[in-house]
């Protein structure tokens, strides 16, 4: 079973389908028992089709890969703490 601390570290590109096989498994069962986790892919998923359908953050990668990197840098430090 993965850490909180490992999950958060590769949870972007378990977002982005960008996993090998066995980590997705680690991770999806990660996420079967551990809440906090579970929240944080609940929130991002939330998160996401809001800004998504709204269609008021038109942005380009560039300006948003470092937004992501740090948000999940702090998730990766809160869950360390």
């Amino acid at each position: 079973m993965i850490t909180c601390k490992e999950f958060m570290a590769v949870f972007g590109d378990y977002w982005e389908g960008e996993v090998a096989a066995d980590v997705r498994r680690q991770m999806e069962g990660h996420l079967s028992h551990c809440r906090t986790c579970h929240v944080v892919l609940d929130s991002t998923g939330k998160t996401v089709k809001i800004v998504t359908e709204s269609g008021s953050f038109d942005l380009p990668d560039e300006a948003t890969k470092p937004i992501v990197a740090q948000i999940m840098a702090r998730i990766r430090q809160h869950l360390a703490s």
